[in-house]
């Protein structure tokens, strides 16, 4: 499990002191600072046990779940985890075997701080206040709760007009993008360098 840590440590998640949690689960529960980690002991899981997944995460004072699976989970469960994206990401074991961003192919990529954020919509005039309006007119209405971004993206992802990714795609999960989350990827060019250009992170693509 070195790549967990590995991966964790990426993210800026400490990872010196791990607290066993003692809660009713089939494998092991593990949180890392805001981080709750499954790793389960069943040889399938199912779609139905997703929730369980968020609700301890959530009650033991974590913000992300990551699900570690003994196998590739089915598509119904793929399908089912979105739902659940802007907390719980899932893996299985073959997947932690090697870090996806060490491949020389794949760009760069990070997740653009608040204010970052705040000036990459200043700089392409995205305008959020403005989506909200449509969706208004749409008859959607957004929850007071959450912020509208994520909200956007979780649900509404067609009001957003930038390229995106999902928050299960392989990059994302590792560096723990979530929904409303705009990531730099960064593009090497041999006559320009590196290029950035940018998606934001939805529930699914």
């Amino acid at each position: 499990m070195s790549l967990l840590a590995e991966m964790l440590q990426e993210r800026g998640v400490p990872v010196d002191a791990p607290t066993t949690l003692e809660v009713e689960y089939p494998g092991t529960v593990i949180r890392y600072g805001d981080v709750v980690v499954f790793t389960s002991n069943r040889a399938r899981i199912n779609e139905k046990d997703l929730a369980s997944h968020v609700s301890i995460t959530r009650e033991n004072g974590g913000t992300t779940g990551i699900l570690i699976a003994q196998t590739a989970a089915s598509e119904t469960v793929l399908h089912a985890i979105t739902a659940f994206s802007d907390v719980l990401q899932i893996f299985h074991l073959r997947q932690l075997e090697y870090n996806p961003t060490k491949h020389r192919k794949v760009p760069k990529h990070r997740i653009l701080s608040a204010d970052e954020t705040k000036q990459y919509f200043e700089k392409y005039r995205i305008k959020l206040d403005d989506i909200v309006a449509k969706m208004k007119v749409d008859h959607i209405q957004l929850s007071a709760d959450d912020p509208p971004l994520r909200q956007i993206a979780m649900k509404h992802k067609d009001y957003l007009p930038m390229p995106q990714i999902g928050a299960q795609d392989a990059i994302a999960r590792w560096i723990g993008a979530k929904p409303g989350d705009v990531i730099e990827v960064l593009r090497n060019s041999e006559t320009a360098g590196g290029t950035p250009y940018y998606r934001i992170c939805v529930a699914s693509v």
